[in-house]
């Protein structure tokens, strides 16, 4: 019988890149989105990380995304996808709630971990002198298998994150996102920033 890992022993190892990336911004129809993204991870794991995502949008209720990432000492990589379903429609009382199950298969120094999870969200947009600024909150959940140890460990992690048009840019096909993360469990504190170019 296999053995879980209780939860403190994998704080010091960090969880991934932001997971909802700019996939609660509003989009144009079967909109298409590339993104660069930096970020510092905390915890124990004290470095800058980098990576690259692709977003778009597959109907009106989802929205698909893509991203490699990867850390500046350790040499890690991380590769991921999700699928944010829209469950409720945001208009001007109502918040948008979404539901985002994703995969990420991660490379970290000599260990390969695989995170299955799934994250809800809720975003309400609103506007200050003009600029449109769209906030959300989300709590990415779920399972991690260690490939070396074939073992499963719960990990949570509460997601703080807002996106907008990037501040004089005078075009909205130009993006600015930020995410904070901050650990419930087996995860690792994480800030992160991203600047997105929305290309149809």
């Amino acid at each position: 019988m296999k053995k879980l890992i209780p939860l403190f022993v994998l704080l010091s190892l960090p969880l991934k890149a932001s997971v909802m990336g700019i996939s609660t911004h509003p989009m144009n129809s079967n909109g298409k989105v590339f993104s660069a993204e930096m970020m510092g991870y905390m915890s124990e794991r004290n470095e800058m990380g980098a990576g690259i995502r692709y977003t778009q949008e597959v109907d009106d209720y989802k929205t698909f995304d893509f991203k490699v990432s990867g850390g500046q000492e350790s040499r890690g990589i991380t590769l991921g996808m999700g699928l944010d379903f829209e469950l409720l429609n945001e208009d001007i009382i109502q918040p948008r709630v979404s539901l985002k199950p994703y995969f990420e298969h991660q490379r970290f120094e000599d260990m390969t971990s695989t995170y299955m999870g799934l994250a809800p969200s809720i975003r309400k947009g609103f506007s200050i002198s003009g600029q449109e600024i769209f906030p959300y909150l989300a709590v990415p959940s779920g399972i991690k298998l260690d490939t070396a140890t074939d073992e499963f460990v719960f990990y949570s992690s509460l997601s703080i994150g807002t996106s907008m048009p990037f501040p004089m840019a005078g075009t909205d096909k130009l993006l600015l996102s930020l995410e904070a993360n901050k650990n419930l469990g087996s995860s690792s504190d994480t800030l992160g920033a991203m600047v997105s170019w929305v290309w149809k």
